[in-house]
């Protein structure tokens, strides 16, 4: 008879059941693809399936994979016509053998302990259907670490998202480089929908109905990924964020059945984003947009104010006080010094905590 701190099955086993299917999509990033793929090979977990899915890019993609390729030990590089990131995740997806789905953006960095960490909570919670992570944005020069800021306020939670303002803390914090799910999510749940959400919004959309549906989440609040800003990050975009978050409101919660104050929540956010977005675009984009937004909200206030004010300059007086927070950013800011060259283990240590 076994004793009680013993394992006597091969369910009790460190990371048994979990097989790591580890997802870099990228587009024309493969002068910053080998930063992403320093951070897999140096997984404390070397037993994962890796693949690369390439949406159409036209630069050097696959020379970059192909010399990164000896580093692990089950590598595939899959190119497919250019079709936009909900596409090319679910393409990735199918593709995958693994029974955990990890997503890492060809332009973000994990720590070395990212599928460890992961392991852990899915051995912890046998239930667990997503794993969810905090996580830190970045800016860089030169391939030199400059500034940061936290990715922080999502809930900690140990199973399904019952409230409204779990389920709309998630969705601020959201990144598909912090978060692993079940391929069985993913199948019970459906695919990444391409049709409103092929360019953006659409890992928004499909984690919102994986909590709508009552996905088992485990969220931690740790930081063991590192968001990379630049000025081809589809989040610059304000417009079509205000869009992504329109059509989550007119589709994805079109239901009676939603909750009323996660509709209220996600009003806030459409209003907020009706002022942000005014800053990336010109009055001929920004004012049938925000026609768009008091049709979809059933007449708002605050953004018939702000359509009215863009008649009256108010979208250069926003751009101004942008560029003023820019200036002081720049200015105030604790200026770093980390070495994007140097091994993934070290950049995290040297990261402000």
């Amino acid at each position: 008879m076994s004793g009680l701190g013993e394992r006597n099955s091969k369910a009790d086993m460190p990371g048994h059941g979990v097989k790591f299917t580890v997802i870099v999509t990228t587009y024309n990033y493969a002068h910053l693809l080998p930063d992403a793929l320093r951070t897999v090979a140096a997984q404390t977990v070397p037993d994962f399936e890796l693949l690369v899915v390439d949406d159409g890019s036209t630069d050097n993609t696959e020379e970059v994979v192909a010399q990164f390729r000896p580093q692990f030990r089950d590598c595939k590089y899959l190119k497919k016509p250019h079709s936009g990131p909900a596409d090319t995740r679910n393409f990735a997806v199918r593709a995958a053998q693994g029974t955990h789905i990890a997503f890492l953006d060809a332009d973000d960095l994990w720590s070395p302990h990212y599928l460890s960490t992961v392991q852990e909570a899915f051995n912890a919670h046998p239930e667990a259907e997503m794993v969810l992570f905090e996580g830190i944005t970045f800016w860089s020069e030169n391939r030199t670490i400059t500034d940061t800021a936290f990715i922080e306020g999502i809930p900690p939670l140990r199973g399904p998202a019952r409230a409204a303002r779990d389920i709309f803390a998630i969705l601020q914090v959201l990144s598909p480089t912090g978060m692993v799910f079940l391929k069985a999510l993913y199948d019970r749940v459906g695919p990444f929908e391409t049709q409103t959400f092929g360019w953006f919004g659409e890992d928004l959309d499909w984690t919102l109905r994986a909590l709508l549906a009552g996905a088992f989440c485990v969220c931690l609040k740790q930081r063991p990924y590192l968001y990379r800003r630049h000025d081809a990050n589809l989040t610059n975009k304000a417009a079509d964020s205000f869009r992504a978050w329109l059509s989550i409101y007119s589709e994805t919660l079109r239901q009676d059945r939603a909750d009323p104050e996660l509709k209220a929540l996600v009003r806030g956010m459409i209003r907020s984003h009706s002022v942000r977005f005014l800053t990336t675009c010109s009055k001929r984009e920004g004012r049938p947009l925000l026609r768009l937004g008091i049709e979809t909200l059933g007449g708002d206030s605050r953004i018939r104010l702000c359509y009215l004010g863009t008649y009256l300059g108010l979208a250069g007086l926003l751009k101004l006080l942008k560029r003023i927070k820019q200036f002081g950013r720049r200015l105030f800011r604790k200026k770093l010094a980390i070495d994007l060259g140097a091994p993934p283990e070290a950049i995290f240590d040297a990261l402000p905590k």
